[in-house]
């Protein structure tokens, strides 16, 4: 701001005007006064577009909720989807001897008890190692135990592992022995020396259970008795494989010695599927490949008992395994051991049964064998009543909730003494009051909305309208409307519906999930016309009716004339196109554009004002210049 003797000058709208004050007139005040005045229409549209934002922003709570119901009911991979048949045909399954065969019932099974005796269970071919692979753990020379004396040595038991000490009074193999068993525990492992080399062999003893057997240098010691004992860079240190050894490294520590092709490579066919490993493949590496190989095997290998096995995928008699080999000896070493497959073998309420697998399914029932039986088990197949009423009562409640959402929020009353606060209104009041004057005037704002008034009569008009070919309705089974007042709230009589559920299960289930035989399923419903639309109302069970509804309102996909759900055109929802294609949206972008057209009016109006009021000071200052110039004169000639 610069200033002279008698005028101030200002920048408005990047422009430098004169503000005062020859006339002593205070022309800002002048100037905001009079805009505040002109403020009233972008105040108006300010408050419209604030009312549009809040009416989406409601619209798609409402959207919000009635997604998550379409979501919980509406989905048929839900687990309480309405319109699944399989929600409401359960049935509760008991087995005399659970251990041996247990049962599911499908939809399609009936209420009532099974005898069923199982000879003989179903199994895979296999091929399997004969024996443990590996040589038991033995040195390669004989032991010195007088310079063992004072040095040590750990042994491992199946994952235990001990520290044993050499002393003076270890001279020979039995009182090693004596010293191994002091630290393991006696009839544990035995040691004996090989014929040929004088090598100590450490074995499991026969009946021990011991399994793994490692032995390796103290960790924390460098005095370690394996030299001394014999056991140098080529001795066997483990009966056990490590899956992270390549072919190679284990080559010599198996009791069959592995050989490797001219190529240095295993070669090997399953089921007509070749696989190719290089020595430098670790078992781990053999066993992964195989196994995503698609050659409908499994190859494993178990520590406990030190074998190899290659599965068949499927059980069964007829399921078999072909396996080659070329140049090497990789299934003569590994799997030199073939089992056939087998069928299972039952008989169920008389009839005699064979099945290459362990479920076998009869009549909606799978039955899973588990174990041979020596006397009949006793298979009870019960309706669910208890689970069928919480799927339909559960349905019912969050129905309600649903419909009184929706009820509260077109009924209430809108009070037009509380409209959106101004900027200027809200720079005069505290945050508390701004909120709860907020909360108020957003109440209301839905008042009577046209498409949440057809959503909800069109809801009622569903689960009321008979079913064609259907003998039950809700009234029926025990659900009831009660006052129009409650304008579509469901009522259920427990009694009632838990009795249609034990004595008509099937016309419950088709009250709710029958479809229609003219146009089934939930992926067409968007491209029917209204006329086939009518048909399938008419024959299509209440969930499904109620399905059409919310798709009719929410849903994403377009119908045959290109348009998604009514609410989302109107509202919109987020993560899909309709969050900016809607009318709410569209209307928020007209209200933005006028609201900017109007503050650059208001700017414009600015400018004129201040350029008026530069107009008249600066001439009122050249008439005081003028003044001041002629009464000096006038003195001076005066005088």
């Amino acid at each position: 701001m610069s200033s002279s003797s008698t005028l101030t000058s200002t920048t408005v709208n990047g422009r430098q005007v004169i503000s005062g004050l020859s006339s002593g007139i205070d022309v800002d005040s002048m100037v905001q006064s009079t805009l505040s005045a002109e403020k009233w229409k972008l105040n108006k549209l300010q408050q419209q577009e604030q009312l549009t934002e809040w009416r989406q922003t409601a619209y798609r709570s409402i959207i919000s909720s009635i997604q998550s119901f379409t979501s919980k009911y509406f989905d048929l991979t839900s687990s309480t989807s309405i319109l699944s048949t399989k929600n409401l045909q359960k049935f509760t399954t008991s087995s005399t001897n659970s251990s041996a065969v247990t049962a599911t019932a499908g939809t399609t099974a009936s209420a009532g008890s099974h005898k069923l005796t199982v000879s003989q269970l179903a199994t895979a071919a296999t091929l399997t190692s004969s024996n443990q692979v590996t040589k038991s753990v033995q040195g390669t020379a004989a032991a010195d135990f007088t310079a063992a004396s004072g040095s040590s040595f750990v042994i491992s038991l199946d994952g235990t592992a001990k520290t044993v000490t050499l002393n003076s009074s270890v001279t020979d193999v039995d009182t090693f022995q004596t010293l191994i068993d002091e630290a393991v525990g006696a009839r544990k492992v035995t040691v004996s020396t090989d014929n040929s080399t004088g090598a100590l062999v450490i074995d499991a003893a026969s009946d021990s259970g011991v399994q793994a057997i490692t032995i390796s240098a103290p960790a924390t010691s460098s005095n370690s008795a394996l030299s001394a004992l014999g056991f140098g860079s080529d001795a066997v240190l483990s009966n056990r494989l490590s899956t992270s050894s390549t072919l190679d490294s284990i080559a010599s520590q198996l009791s069959t010695e592995l050989t490797f092709n001219s190529d240095g490579q295993v070669d090997i066919t399953i089921n007509g599927v070749n696989f190719t490993f290089d020595k430098s493949s670790t078992l781990s590496e053999v066993m992964t490949e195989v196994n995503q190989g698609n050659a409908g095997a499994r190859l494993s290998y178990d520590e406990l008992s030190g074998k190899f096995s290659l599965t068949a995928d499927s059980t069964g008699a007829g399921n078999t395994l072909a396996v080659s080999e070329s140049d090497s000896n990789f299934l003569t070493v590994f799997l030199n051991k073939n089992t056939a497959g087998q069928d299972a073998k039952l008989t169920l309420d008389g009839q005699t049964l064979t099945r290459s697998t362990n479920s076998v399914n009869v009549d909606g029932i799978t039955y899973s064998l588990k174990d041979t039986t020596t006397e009949a088990v006793t298979i009870g197949i019960e309706q669910d009543v208890d689970g069928i009423y919480d799927t339909i009562s559960n349905f019912v409640t969050d129905y309600n909730a649903l419909i009184d959402t929706i009820n509260s929020t077109i009924s209430e009353e809108y009070d037009s003494d509380y409209p959106p606060l101004t900027d200027d209104q809200k720079e005069e009041m505290t945050d508390d009051e701004i909120e709860n004057w907020e909360a108020k005037a957003k109440v209301g704002i839905l008042r009577n909305d046209s498409l949440m008034q057809n959503f909800v009569t069109n809801m009622r008009s569903a689960l009321m309208d008979s079913v064609s070919g259907v003998s039950t309705n809700l009234s029926t089974i025990g659900i009831t409307t009660s006052t129009y007042s409650e304008k579509g709230k469901l009522h259920i009589d427990e009694d009632k519906l838990r009795t249609a559920i034990a004595d008509n299960p099937e016309g419950v289930t088709n009250l709710f999930t029958q479809q229609s035989t003219s146009y089934s399923g939930t992926t067409t419903v968007r491209t029917l016309t209204s006329a086939q639309r009518q048909t399938r109302y008419k024959e299509e069970g209440l969930s499904y009716r109620i399905y059409d509804i919310l798709q009719d309102n929410i849903s994403t996909i377009r119908d045959s004339s290109g348009n998604k759900g009514l609410m989302l055109l109107k509202a919109g929802t987020e993560n899909d196109t309709s969050d900016t294609e809607n009318s709410y949206s569209k209307e928020l972008d007209k209200y933005s554009d006028k609201i900017e057209a109007e503050k650059d009016r208001l700017d414009d109006e600015e400018d004129r004002l201040y350029e008026k009021y530069t107009a008249m000071e600066t001439y009122l200052n050249q008439l005081s210049s003028q003044f001041s110039a002629l009464s000096s004169f006038t003195s001076s000639s005066s005088s």
